[in-house]
């Protein structure tokens, strides 16, 4: 049965009729959704299963006898499938035209698929498909959205197009202006749709928020709570979870971060941060209550404000510029020296830092993931602080397992890599 197989899949035959297959299939995938769709609501809306196999069986159709008679038999199939959508859009008086949009792009999928792109096409129709089957959830993230934010993401959009191609390409003390402000267009978007993401959960519980909102900033969570759990004492535990749970987000955040610049060195860093943040969730659900319908909103600033993302990038640079010349000078001491400072305040910086110089060959890995996770420690103290400053001692020592935790997981995680290296 095997061998027969490879003899089909290697015939001529196969390769013949495979374009027509994966067509078929791609098509019917964003048939299913449409369907699915009409069913749901139960209101009339153009095409099927059927009709968008046949749109994408079409597609390929036409491009083979494209490919024999000319290309102009292709775009006059293409004219008169727009023609047809256009007639029944028309004559159905449907709203909106994502169907007949979605038509065009299955008949174009086909065309790729008998030019032998499944690759591509198959991505194009997973895309289609993540569209058309996320309307309402585009529509709240729309709906969240404010007119400052957008403005804050054209400002950001404009400098950026202005000013990248001005910085110098050079680097000056260990610093590369571009790729600075590179990394600030990175950790922006990053921050972005974690912003967006908070703004989405508003009320669902404080345990959920804290760990959405610390994709962004587990301080900025830390701070929220941590006042807000003075005047509802009564959902201390909930605050002291939400707090732990942002506080551990943070440790696969930075393994994603430095998955950007070197994704063999993420690999390494991956390790402890695993560790890290499966303790410190376990300690956050156990410390959550059954009430999960109490919420709270997290203040985090828009990542794309010109403000927000300038300083970042000064910060980056400064750190970036200290971590190279202490490695040099004082070697790897200085570099934690540098780690644990920064790390008080922010951990993105170190890690796209560290990072960078390991992918340079600056660093060797045990160095670098332990002066990420000194700045990580760092910062678990800090916010430590700020429990006990803004929080009172409940909450100190509702959060006090949680942080423990996460210092334990990153010394186990740290001790297994010594040994694995």
């Amino acid at each position: 049965m095997v061998d027969f197989l490879k003899e089909l899949v290697n015939s001529e035959v196969w390769k013949l009729y495979q374009p027509y297959l994966i067509s078929i299939v791609l098509g019917g995938l964003v048939g299913i959704e449409r369907e699915y769709k009409k069913q749901k609501e139960g209101t009339p809306s153009f095409g099927g299963i059927r009709t968008f196999m046949l749109i994408a069986l079409t597609g390929t159709i036409s491009a083979h006898l494209a490919s024999i008679y000319g290309n102009f038999l292709l775009y006059t199939v293409l004219a008169t499938v727009t023609a047809l959508l256009v007639v029944a859009q028309f004559f159905e008086r449907l709203p909106g035209l994502t169907s007949e949009i979605s038509a065009v792009v299955t008949f174009l999928i086909g065309v790729l698929c008998y030019r032998t792109e499944f690759q591509l096409a198959s991505a194009i129709a997973v895309v289609t498909l993540f569209i058309l089957s996320f309307k309402e959830q585009m529509h709240d993230f729309v709906k969240h959205l404010r007119l400052e934010d957008l403005f804050a993401l054209l400002k950001f959009t404009a400098v950026t197009v202005i000013i990248y191609p001005l910085l110098p390409d050079v680097s000056v003390g260990g610093v590369n202006p571009r790729e600075v402000w590179t990394m600030v267009v990175v950790i922006s978007t990053v921050d972005f749709i974690g912003y967006i993401l908070t703004k989405l959960v508003g009320e669902r519980g404080i345990l959920i928020t804290g760990l959405i909102g610390g994709v962004v900033s587990s301080t900025a969570v830390t701070a929220t709570f941590s006042s807000l759990s003075r005047s509802n004492v009564a959902l201390i535990p909930e605050y002291g979870a939400g707090i732990v749970g942002a506080s551990a987000i943070m440790f696969p955040r930075m393994a994603l971060l430095a998955s950007i610049v070197d994704v063999e060195f993420a690999k390494f860093l991956f390790v402890p941060a695993l560790f890290a943040f499966a303790l410190g969730i376990f300690v956050a659900y156990r410390l959550s209550s059954k009430d999960k319908r109490s919420g709270a909103n997290v203040e985090v600033k828009n990542p794309y404000e010109l403000s927000t993302a300038i300083k970042f990038g000064f910060l980056y640079a400064f750190v970036l510029f200290f971590s190279v010349n202490a490695l040099k000078v004082l070697g790897d001491y200085g570099l934690y020296a540098v780690a644990t400072v920064s790390g008080l305040s922010d951990v993105d910086a170190i890690t796209l830092s560290v990072a960078k110089l390991f992918s340079a060959g600056e660093l060797s890995i045990v160095p670098g993931v332990v002066a990420i996770l000194l700045a990580a420690a760092a910062n678990t103290f800090f916010k430590w602080f700020l429990t006990f400053s803004m929080g009172g001692r409940e909450l100190l020592r509702v959060v006090t397992p949680g942080f423990v935790a996460l210092l334990a997981g990153e010394v186990v995680g740290v001790a297994i890599l010594v040994l694995l290296w």
